[in-house]
């Protein structure tokens, strides 16, 4: 299941989750599949007075996953560091412009 993101002042996150056990789950070459974005369903049961809430079965499936947004001004940050990384890897051959690796 991919999901997007989006709120002002807050870097877009896209991503995905996959369920325990789908046939799929370790097929995802694009995001690629970590164990912390593998998840297990639980039922709506799981938590009290949501069927009557929801006026939904008991019995249905129920997705719960934290999702994290990052401020804009931490990401810039985050993105810089590690383009300086990246380019201290590369043995002074690329430099960062502006967060970006490249070439003088």
């Amino acid at each position: 299941m991919h999901f997007m993101f989006k709120k002002a002042g807050f870097d877009q996150l896209i991503t995905a989750l996959y369920l325990r056990g789908d046939p799929y789950e370790t097929s995802d070459a694009v995001f690629g599949v970590k164990e912390s974005l593998v998840v297990d369903l639980g039922v709506v049961s799981d938590v009290e007075g949501l069927a009557e809430r929801f006026h939904v079965h008991p019995a249905t499936k129920l997705l719960r996953y934290n999702f994290v947004l990052v401020a804009d001004e931490e990401c810039d940050k985050l993105r810089e560091q590690e383009a300086y990384k990246a380019a201290a890897s590369q043995g002074g051959k690329v430099k960062v412009f502006g967060g970006v690796l490249g070439k003088e």
